[in-house]
């Protein structure tokens, strides 16, 4: 007997699953954005790719400079800070401490306590690294 035969018959027509959604983040496509991307999956600009990928690398960085100036501008010294998954070396994720100095691109965060080769407990850090716990408290008035 082969295995074929053991097996129980399967129906003809199987119900047709839904088909997965995807979970983007980025807005439907319009128009003249779904014939730009046709057109380079077709290969009409693919004298134009090099062009193109500089272009796109161009805009990320100058949208993550800006995140990352925004970020920046919210802290202040002695605001309390929690160190954010982005950071390496990993134990530093979840790290707490307070912003001691800022300069035009980083923050210098003490740790509540040293951590592996920051025996100091000094940390620079860039400020999309760190997620804003408790804002300084405001300076009474005179």
């Amino acid at each position: 007997m082969g295995k074929r035969s053991r097996r129980p018959a399967s129906p003809k027509h199987r119900a047709a699953l839904p088909a997965p959604r995807a979970a983007s983040a980025a807005p439907p496509l319009t128009d003249p954005d779904r014939l730009l991307l046709d057109a380079i999956a077709d290969g009409e600009l693919d004298h134009h790719l090099t062009a193109l990928a500089d272009a796109i690398n161009a805009r990320r960085h100058l949208l993550h400079t800006v995140k990352a100036a925004t970020a920046l501008a919210q802290l202040c010294i002695g605001d309390e800070v929690r160190i954010n998954h982005t950071v390496s070396p990993k134990y530093l994720h979840g790290v707490d401490g307070r912003i001691i100095d800022l300069d035009d691109d980083s923050a210098t965060v003490c740790l509540h306590r040293p951590v592996g080769r920051f025996t100091s407990g000094h940390v620079r850090c860039p400020p999309l690294a760190l997620e804003r716990l408790r804002p300084q408290p405001a300076a009474a008035a005179l």
